[in-house]
């Protein structure tokens, strides 16, 4: 094959299979610019799923999107979701802009979410602002929802990364960073919700937590809190509040403003963590706490029993508040845990 390289000219140049091969490869490169991410991605927002539906390549959502009872949402390993910001003067909010609902942008769910990545392979949820930041997107927002799976994903630049209240949901493996709070969840308190009654029964492990504004945030609810590095978070690492059947077990806690921080907290056991190096207290309890906290069984960094109980807060401090049970304390550092 040849071509007219000159204009006005007859002469002629061949064509070899490698310019043929640069021209292609010019032209994918220019193809990937005007798409944004190299990949075709589909707009949604302001929408309600009907039927079961699967999501892949790449999302952009620009309003709330609503899974109702009875269907399920999967979203396949290596999908990634970008929240464009809005906020409660959009007219892009399905419901309302006050709790249990969010003025951002956020996935709704009364169903079931099945967002399962692989270690290789993980599902991102984001920000799809230049200068993102935190906020900029609610919630995966379970609402009554049971059975959820959020596994292997990286969520950044949420309010709260997952928000559930009366539901039942596995969380693992994930990375949540640069978040308002990583993990928030309780039983309905509203007699006016749909899910009002429900449990709350969440299972959080192996997951790593860290650089958000907070870590989990637990009430009235039942969970277990295993395996999971909770590190360098502005405020908490974990603040449990009122009535919790909750195992706190295996986890570094480090680094955090607060480690483990306490809210009329009763029915939790705090046992074989690694809780140190917090800015603050590694554990203390608010101004109201009438329950004795199980403590025990903990590494705090150190032997030191003075340098251990400088950042316990408790009745030892305050003799209106209660005790904080932490002795015996491990004499090493809890291997296995954070992992």
């Amino acid at each position: 094959m040849f071509i007219n390289t000159t204009k006005g000219s007859h002469s002629w140049l061949p064509i070899t299979l490698s310019r043929v091969f640069f021209i292609v490869v010019i032209f994918i490169g220019l193809f990937s610019i005007s798409t944004g991410y190299g990949k075709e991605t589909v707009e949604i927002g302001m929408e309600t799923i009907k039927e079961d539906t699967t999501w892949s390549g790449e999302m952009l959502i620009t309003g709330d999107v609503y899974v109702p009872p009875g269907v399920t949402l999967t979203i396949v390993p290596g999908t990634t979701i970008r929240f464009k910001r809005i906020d409660e003067q959009s007219g892009k909010n399905l419901f309302s802009s006050e709790t249990p609902y969010y003025p951002q942008a956020e996935l709704i769910i009364r169903g079931r979410l099945i967002a399962q990545g692989t270690r290789d392979n993980i599902i991102m949820f984001t920000s799809a602002e230049r200068d993102a930041s935190v906020a900029d997107w609610g919630a995966i927002n379970l609402l009554g929802s049971d059975d959820s799976v959020v596994e292997y994903c990286k969520i950044l630049f949420a309010y709260n990364g997952v928000h559930a209240h009366s539901s039942t949901a596995l969380i693992s493996h994930n990375e949540f960073l640069k978040n308002g709070v990583a993990i928030t969840f309780k039983r309905e308190s509203s007699p006016d919700e749909a899910w009002y009654g429900k449990d709350t029964d969440i299972t959080v492990i192996h997951n790593d937590i860290h650089n958000n504004k907070g870590g989990i945030n637990v009430r009235n609810s039942k969970t277990l809190i295993s395996y999971n590095r909770i590190k360098d978070n502005k405020f908490f690492g974990v603040w449990l509040k009122e009535k919790c059947s909750a195992y706190i077990s295996f986890n570094d806690i480090i680094g955090n403003y607060k480690g483990v921080y306490l809210y009329q907290a009763s029915g939790l056991k705090i046992h074989f963590n690694n809780i140190y190096d917090s800015k603050q207290y590694n554990i203390t309890i608010a101004d109201e706490q009438d329950f004795e906290v199980d403590a025990r069984y903990n590494w705090f960094g150190t032997t030191n029993k003075e340098k251990i109980d400088r950042l316990i807060f408790d009745r030892q401090d305050d003799p209106a508040v209660a005790n904080i049970l932490y002795v015996p304390i491990s004499s090493n550092r809890i291997k296995g845990a954070g992992k």
